[in-house]
């Protein structure tokens, strides 16, 4: 089931623009697309069988009937079979921005007939369904409303963007499905630069940026702030240790410790790169899902 606070009437929406004067501008457009990913499996709650809600991180609509995410937030191996997904494993999409609009979808993908993931380039495109969009003559979200695809490398020092569902988690008043608080599912973002790009393989290539990620934000789109295209899907962060030193705790200091009562302790500085596959790297599995020409 799907639904909105408010129906569209009206005519057409406008045509979306291929170039953007300002990051705000950019947002107002992308931010219909942008939704947090939540699985939902059978387990026992109160001796009674229901379903435990685990809010996975972001995705967003790349092209009609098609949504991409990171292959981790469906798929994290490094996290054990909770964050793996199962047959009869159900998702609920949903999305909230700061203008207040909000819409969400229901589903149960079946792996590799809804669902494909693709490890290798930590990408996942999972395929919607008509109801997603409408039911009956009730129009939930436009088909328009997507975010294209870059084809091409971008040079660094490119502004870019992210937006994402990081730190949210979505639960239900009185468990029921159809009321979720969407007042704890804030969409959010950011910007900064890509500021490196170099090889992992012959056909993959690894973006890092200057912008901050929180766990939710994984899936989300990094996206070209002047043409609002994806160059790149949040992955993740790599942290390098830098320095480390030890930092001696003053008398009254120690005073306002309860538990610690070591007279030092050792500081660690890492330098921390936020990266993502460049888009690129994916042109092959977009083609195959008919998200790109």
């Amino acid at each position: 089931m799907s639904k909105r606070n408010k129906k569209y009437k009206g005519p057409k929406a406008p045509k979306r623009p291929e170039s953007f004067h300002n990051f705000v501008d950019c947002l107002k457009w992308l931010k219909k697309s942008v939704y947090v990913v939540v699985r939902g499996r059978k387990t026992i709650i109160d001796e009674k069988e229901g379903i435990n809600w685990i809010t996975l991180g972001t995705g967003f609509i790349a092209a009609p009937n098609r949504f991409l995410t990171a292959g981790h937030v469906i798929n994290d191996t490094e996290k054990g079979k909770l964050f793996k997904h199962q047959e009869g494993d159900k998702y609920y999409l949903l999305r909230h921005d700061d203008d207040d609009q909000w819409h969400y979808r229901i589903f149960e993908p079946k792996l590799n007939q809804e669902i494909f993931v693709y490890q290798d380039i930590d990408l996942a495109v999972i395929y919607l369904d008509e109801e997603f969009y409408k039911n009956g003559d009730k129009i939930y979200a436009d088909k328009n409303d997507f975010i294209r695809i870059s084809k091409d490398f971008l040079p660094i020092g490119t502004e870019v963007g992210v937006l994402g569902y990081p730190l949210s988690k979505l639960e239900f008043e009185d468990r029921d499905l159809n009321k979720p608080r969407i007042g704890n599912v804030l969409l959010r973002t950011d910007n900064g630069v890509i500021n490196c790009r170099y090889r992992t393989s012959d056909k993959h290539s690894v973006y890092e940026f200057t912008i901050a990620f929180n766990p939710g934000n994984s899936g989300g789109p990094i996206f070209d702030v002047k043409t609002g295209r994806v160059v790149s899907i949040v992955k993740g962060y790599r942290s390098s240790q830098i320095n480390t030193k030890e930092v001696p705790i003053s008398e009254e200091g120690l005073k306002q410790l309860k538990i610690y009562k070591k007279k030092a302790f050792i500081e660690v500085l890492h330098a921390t790169y936020s990266l993502g596959f460049a888009t690129p790297s994916f042109l092959k599995v977009l083609k195959q899902h008919a998200i790109i020409n």
